[in-house]
Parts: C-alpha cells; sequence; structure tokens
C-alpha cells in the first residue's frame, strides 16, 4: 500500500506526497487558486522525471478517469457487486446534533442499524485531523468538532447521517 504525507504550503495551497510500492514518489500540489501540479520522482533522482500543469476542471476529470467513473476493468466487478450496498461516510458532529453526548452504546448503533464506526477524528488545526479512536468501543461519546467514519448499508446509513442535523 502507498504512503501519503500531507503538508500545508502557507500562502500556496497543500502538498502530497504519495510513496509507491517500488519506492517511486508522486507528488502533488494543489494550489489555492485550483491549479494542481502533479511531479513524479524515480527512486534516486532528487529532480522530478515528469510534470505536469492541470486546471481545476481539467483534474476533476483526470480523477474520474482514475477512480472508474468512465471505465471499471473487469476484475473489479465482483467487488462492487459485494460492496455495492456499502457506504462509508465522514460526518462531523456539531454541537446541536442529536447525537453529541451520546455513546455508541447508547444508540445501539451496531445492534439497532448495523452501523460500525470505523474512526474517529479531531481537527489539529490548520485543517489536519488526528486520530482520536481507531474502531472505537460502546463507550465513546459523540463530541462536538469530532469527525466519524462510519460504515453501513446505505438504507441504515440515511437515519444515522440525520442524526448529525445540518452541517456545523
Amino acid at each position: 500500500m502507498a504512503i501519503i504525507r500531507e503538508a500545508e504550503l502557507p500562502g500556496l495551497g497543500k502538498k502530497y506526497l504519495m510513496k509507491l510500492e517500488n519506492d517511486e514518489q508522486v507528488v502533488v500540489i494543489i494550489h489555492d487558486d485550483g491549479t494542481r501540479e502533479i511531479f513524479y520522482f524515480n527512486d534516486d533522482e532528487d529532480e522530478p522525471l515528469a510534470s505536469v500543469t492541470l486546471s481545476d476542471q481539467e483534474s476533476r476529470q483526470l480523477g474520474s478517469i482514475i477512480g472508474g467513473a468512465f471505465y471499471q476493468p473487469r476484475s473489479l466487478e465482483k467487488l462492487d457487486a459485494a460492496i455495492a450496498e456499502l457506504r462509508i461516510e465522514w460526518l462531523r458532529v456539531c454541537t446541536n446534533s442529536e447525537i453529541t453526548g451520546k455513546s455508541i452504546g447508547d444508540l445501539g448503533l451496531r445492534k439497532n442499524l448495523g452501523i460500525i464506526v470505523i474512526a474517529v477524528l479531531a481537527d489539529k488545526g490548520k485543517g489536519g485531523k488526528e486520530i482520536i479512536s481507531i474502531n472505537p468501543g460502546p463507550g465513546y461519546v459523540f463530541q462536538p468538532g469530532h469527525t466519524i467514519i462510519a460504515a453501513g448499508r446505505n438504507d441504515k446509513m440515511q437515519p444515522f447521517e440525520k442524526m448529525f442535523g445540518v452541517n456545523c
């Protein structure tokens, strides 16, 4: 699995470095104006072997191609069928959320809705997040400002999302 590092570039945007399994690197710089620069580095080179600059629209188009929006390899068809009903969401707990102050156990998320909370994140500052808990137990109490990563069937995820209320 690739390793991804994120860095804030004050006044410029954000930088994402993706170290591939073969020790090659892809660096993406997302500028505040929406343009993206993509650099490819060989495992032992300091200078990029290739680079490209894309507009915001071009970046989104390329992202949808890479993400499989236009073509899906045949080997992934079975996987898609298996997870067609699965939905993973990132949900922010607001001060006025129905869920605030209640625990996973109080709500019986797994038993009543089949929802699994995968992780809990908190704002770290400068747009970053820190992991509060991975696979929290039934005693975890939902706190304002936390971001919940949860998985469940689409039909069960909708009532769960309503507990979070409107965006903070």
